[in-house]
């Protein structure tokens, strides 16, 4: 792995950017900067973080950083460019290439939401890696998020509704950046949408539903906690007395007292 020259590193990005309208030359041209840059004395797992199920490079910050400050401006200018592009990065089975993708689906105009929501749909298949999966999630939604929330909301719901337990996984994760990154004002459809998995929790999506409680938890602790009174107050609700003393640590001390006072009614 060469050291990063600053002035070299901009013309060979600067030289990628210009094939910015050219989806198979670009990905030919980043292939070659990230492997020139990538550390291949580094094996999997040596990083102390699990490998992505696809292959990765292992290149600085740095490197990345000037791509995206390259080409963002390019994104801004030349939308019509942008979703060739993002489908051509995706079709890579790489973890760089598939996040770049993601970050810019997210800057993507959502007026006409479709093209956005049909790519996330057809993108998150099953078995994709959770890392990327978050990544699209965190980067790919931006621009639902702030522009079209209800239609987000929408297809998020219509994961969690489904009977298919990887669709129910990958609603779970994309509820997670609505809960980092809006408002309050969507917590009533997050609380509702949750409801059946704070009652009935399928063992293999019990960390998912654990991250967000504990998310909600740290965003909005009073709501959350009568959120959890009122599901262990209802009907059919085997594991929501399990889920809350998971979580209970991560609630205020003041929002604990009442949740502890059902709990030792509910024994």
């Amino acid at each position: 792995m060469p050291a990063i020259q600053p002035t070299r590193l901009k013309k060979q990005v600067s030289i990628l950017a210009s094939k910015f309208d050219q989806p198979a030359l670009f990905v030919r041209e980043l292939h070659i900067i990230l492997d020139l840059y990538t550390d291949h004395t580094q094996r999997p797992g040596q990083s102390g973080e699990p490998s992505p199920l696809i292959a990765t490079y292992k290149v600085p910050p740095p490197v990345m950083r000037q791509v995206w400050h390259e080409i963002l401006p390019l994104a801004e200018q030349h939308p019509a460019d942008v979703l060739p592009l993002c489908d051509a990065l995706w079709a890579e089975q790489n973890y760089d290439l598939k996040l770049l993708a993601a970050r810019l689906l997210g800057q993507v105009s959502v007026e006409a939401p479709s093209p956005v929501i049909d790519r996330i749909k057809a993108w998150v298949g099953h078995g994709l890696d959770d890392r990327i999966l978050d990544g699209l999630f965190e980067y790919g939604l931006v621009q639902l998020q702030k522009d079209t929330a209800d239609n987000l909301l929408e297809l998020i719901s219509s994961w969690l509704d489904s009977n298919d337990l990887p669709d129910q996984h990958v609603g779970l994760r994309a509820l997670l950046p609505i809960i980092d990154q809006s408002g309050t004002e969507k917590y009533p459809s997050i609380f509702r949408m949750l409801t059946p998995y704070v009652r009935i929790a399928p063992p293999r999506l019990r960390s998912d539903i654990l991250a967000i409680l504990t998310a909600l938890s740290h965003s909005s602790p009073h709501e959350t906690a009568y959120f959890l009174r009122q599901n262990l107050s209802a009907p059919n609700n085997p594991d929501t007395a399990w889920l809350i003393r998971q979580v209970l640590s991560e609630i205020p001390e003041e929002a604990q007292t009442s949740l502890r006072l059902v709990l030792k009614e509910k024994r």
